[in-house]
């Protein structure tokens, strides 16, 4: 049964549809209490809620239950109180109980605004890992427990957002610690990444890198007792040279190796490096895996419909709250594209205090208009029917919300997170009425999840990076791909090796993180399906939710006919002890079979796609879905164009 926000359960309902099979005598007993269940689901803020077992006799029994509260839309019912004077407990997973360590992270990562995870596997696993990002974080858990076996793995530890100053030192800190207690004669591996900013460079990337080398420095005897080597990764391409120097002064003070990977460089390729004759070992033991049908899962196909085209070479938009450098990046973007005019029309700026800011044009100069207010912008600009909002939560939420009144506004992408689900919900619904469509937002402490980019039409999020990752990439022009994802830092990797192996990218929509979101997979996928320029459609899933095996459902009943090569990471999540554990945003956890990513790989597989046996042969799968297009004359390459100057760096 779905009832809407602004509906109540009446009793005609409950009885017509929950309790059909019930006696009515136990009904007349249900009916109350399901509705005052449901007053006190919204009420409390709370998201979920489940009773299983629910036993009526002569009365109601409540055996046991689970409740997740809306944390965000009960703090501002607080409005100011702390959740601690409230008496709330939030009880840990279950499984084994949190180490001191773990238990203080959890901590970490409840009280500020960035996101911590940590989870001990094995003390004496030779592998240890830090990493940015969400999605991304289980890449090398995957990868691990895929080559060499899970008693390699000595833990899952993955950060983002803006922490509180200190934390992430704090946080490397620990991890060391955790790392070299065990002694193991081979020595260990620490793995460092990050698949949005680099890790080691002037911009984005600095504040981690200088904290994390603080802490390496603070701890050369134990890393050089331990026998430590560190392989630092990034997933963009961006200028290397500082960060290389970086590397190699850290080296030589430490006394330990220190090796630098890029976006090329796959997981196998990394542990091969430390590890080759365990590689050959366990993939001489590798076994497949699959399934018959997905005939057991079942899904509402009506509902769906491919999400409209979103951008084109006219498209303009207005940036909302988008810091300076993303906004030059845009423009980069399009200059790089052969775009006569930029995308970006407006910036609305509402604590700002110029009417104007000047921005690179190539070798050019150009000037946006500086707005407080969305009406403003929409009075000035008839033309622009895009918003772009990366403003704090309260403001973009208020600013979103008004937006959807106004119907020159069509499109709205939300690289925000940090929104309560009350708020995402109210916002979805009100879309839905006005025939708006949302992409995005990200989760708690997640807006870099939301992203969209087409080659020389539009770019949002952070998706496709800079300049030079941009050229890298071949984002200048279009290519045959359409990619779908959860999650916007790993798919700058994923385009990256498109490019690599492909006439590159078409479109890539990064959806969105969070439980709710505006698009769902399938909508963007039946969009491929039905555009004439996308010859493979590639969706990067991931453990958490059943939208991968909607494309699934799709593929086998004949909605979907073009190539489709998908990939679930998190393959490596049933080896947490702690369930259900959440890898990095709302959506990458599980709770049930159809949720983990080793079933929705299976099933992906068992209707046609094709899928690779891990992340690291993604490239060579695309290579031959590809090269058998081109045999066939469905993808006919094109050759390069020259790349216009961008001049001087802006």
């Amino acid at each position: 049964m779905s009832v809407s926000l602004d509906e109540e359960m009446n009793t005609d309902l409950i009885k017509g549809t929950l309790l059909t099979s019930v006696p009515k005598h136990k009904q007349e007993m249900l009916v109350p209490f399901i509705q005052l269940l449901f007053k006190v689901f919204r009420k409390d803020c709370l998201t979920y809620v489940e009773i299983n077992p629910l036993v009526v006799t002569d009365k109601i029994h409540l055996v046991d239950a689970a409740i997740v509260l809306d944390i965000l839309a009960y703090a501002d019912k607080l409005q100011g109180e702390t959740l601690e004077s409230k008496n709330l407990k939030f009880s840990d997973a279950f499984g084994r109980e949190l180490l001191p360590e773990e238990a203080k992270v959890a901590q970490m990562d409840r009280s500020g605004p960035g996101e911590f995870k940590l989870a001990v596997i094995n003390p004496k696993g030779r592998i240890w890992q830090m990493t940015g990002g969400g999605a991304s974080s289980l890449l090398m858990c995957d990868a691990v427990c895929d080559l060499l076996g899970q008693e390699h793995l000595g833990n899952f530890a993955q950060f983002s957002g803006k922490p509180v100053e200190g934390t992430r030192a704090e946080f490397t800190r620990i991890i060391v610690d955790l790392m070299t207690r065990e002694k193991v004669p081979e020595g260990k591996l620490f793995y460092i990444a990050s698949t949005v900013a680099p890790v080691a460079s002037g911009k984005g990337g600095s504040d981690i890198f200088t904290q994390t080398v603080d802490v390496l420095k603070q701890n050369k005897e134990k890393l050089q007792e331990h026998k430590i080597t560190i392989a630092f990764q990034q997933g963009v391409v961006s200028n290397g040279e500082g960060k290389k120097q970086a590397l190699q002064q850290l080296e030589k003070f430490l006394g330990i190796p220190i090796r630098q990977y890029g976006p090329k460089d796959t997981a196998k390729d990394i542990l091969s490096k430390y590890f080759e004759k365990e590689l050959h070992k366990k993939e001489s033991k590798k076994n497949d895996q699959t399934i018959d049908s997905i005939d057991t899962y079942k899904t509402p196909g009506q509902h769906w419909k491919p999400v409209k085209t979103l951008f084109t070479k006219d498209t303009k938009a207005f940036l909302a709250g988008v810091p300076p450098p993303v906004v030059q990046d845009t423009l980069n973007f399009d200059f790089l594209g052969s775009r006569q005019t930029p995308s970006v029309a407006a910036l609305i700026q509402p604590d700002s205090e110029e009417t104007e800011k000047k921005f690179k044009w190539g070798d050019s100069v150009i000037t946006l208009p500086i707005y407080k207010r969305i009406d403003l912008a929409v009075q000035n600009h008839t033309d622009v029917d895009v918003l772009a909002m990366f403003a704090p939560p309260p403001v973009a939420f208020k600013g979103t919300m008004f937006a959807l009144k106004n119907p020159q506004i069509k499109t709205i992408l939300l690289n925000v997170g940090g929104m309560s689900e009350l708020q995402v919900r109210q916002i979805l619904q009100l879309a839905k009425k006005k025939g708006v469509t949302i992409i995005g937002p990200g989760s708690l402490k997640h807006p870099m999840q939301v992203g969209g980019i087409k080659p020389g039409c539009f770019q949002f999020g952070r998706m496709g990076g800079n300049a030079d990752n941009v050229i890298a990439s071949k984002l200048y022009r279009p290519g045959s791909v359409g990619l779908v994802s959860r999650t916007g830092g790993l798919s700058n990797l994923v385009i990256h090796t498109i490019a690599q192996h492909t006439d590159g990218l078409y479109q890539a929509i990064a959806i969105g993180g969070g439980s709710y979101t505006g698009t769902s997979m399938i909508d963007h996928v039946l969009n491929y399906q039905q555009n004439p320029n996308v010859k493979i459609i590639f969706v990067l899933g991931e453990v958490g939710t059943t939208e991968e095996l909607d494309v699934a459902m799709a593929i086998k009943d004949g909605q979907v006919t073009k190539p489709v090569i998908a990939y679930c990471i998190g393959t490596s999540a049933d080896l947490f002890e702690q369930q259900p554990t959440q890898f990095g945003h709302g959506g990458l956890t599980f709770v049930d079979a159809n949720e983990k990513a080793v079933r929705k790989n299976e099933a992906l597989k068992c209707v046609g796609a094709v899928v690779p046996d891990s992340f690291d042969e993604l490239g060579q799968c695309l290579s031959q879905v590809y090269q058998k297009l081109v045999k066939e004359g469905i993808i006919v390459p094109k050759p390069e164009t020259d790349l216009p100057s961008l001049g001087t760096k802006a």
